[in-house]
């Protein structure tokens, strides 16, 4: 019937399975009975797990054509900001006063997400939070950046009173740019 009891060997045919002479009858009835086609079934499953697996860790990297994926590496500017390109992006680059869409995560050191979605802006110009003015210098459309932001350059020792942001809370956020 091609099945194996541990080994990958075919009995005769009518020929009568075979126990480790220290078996019981029970246990030998027990024993799992795996077929080279379940066997290799089982194998395409974990393939495709792993792929799945794989793609679920690059998934919401948002990446166009031609732009280049970096590995992480922080560069620290003044005030303590860290920045660090995820993609580089291959589109129209921000200029002060540009309007701009982003799509972003935000979350506390601890990885507690508090904020996420789109958000439309005048780039440079005060509207959001100084490290975020000061973080997406630079940044092309396709972008995606990783920044660290200490609380002198987001919402220092006040936080957001009632909000998710505790006082002096360093803030980390991921930021694409969608369009200038």
């Amino acid at each position: 019937d091609g099945r194996c009891c541990g080994r990958f060997s075919r009995r005769a045919p009518g020929a009568v399975k075979s126990s480790p002479p220290s078996w019981s009858a029970a246990q030998t009835a027990m024993a799992p009975q795996i077929s080279k086609r379940g066997l290799a079934a089982t194998a395409s499953i974990i393939a495709l797990a792993l792929v799945a697996c794989a793609a679920i860790v690059h998934q919401g990297h948002f990446q166009q054509p031609g732009a280049t994926v970096l590995e992480a590496t922080y560069t620290t500017l003044a005030g303590g900001l860290q920045v660090s390109d995820v993609t580089v992006g291959t589109g129209e680059e921000v200029k002060s006063g540009d309007k701009i869409k982003v799509h972003y995560t935000g979350k506390l050191t601890d990885g507690t997400v508090f904020d996420s979605g789109d958000i439309s802006f005048n780039f440079d110009q005060g509207q959001v939070i100084k490290g975020w003015d000061e973080g997406l210098k630079n940044m092309k459309v396709g972008g995606e950046r990783n920044l660290i932001i200490p609380p002198a350059l987001a919402y220092g020792h006040a936080g957001t009173p009632g909000g998710p942001i505790p006082p002096d809370a360093t803030l980390h956020f991921n930021v694409r740019l969608l369009q200038v």
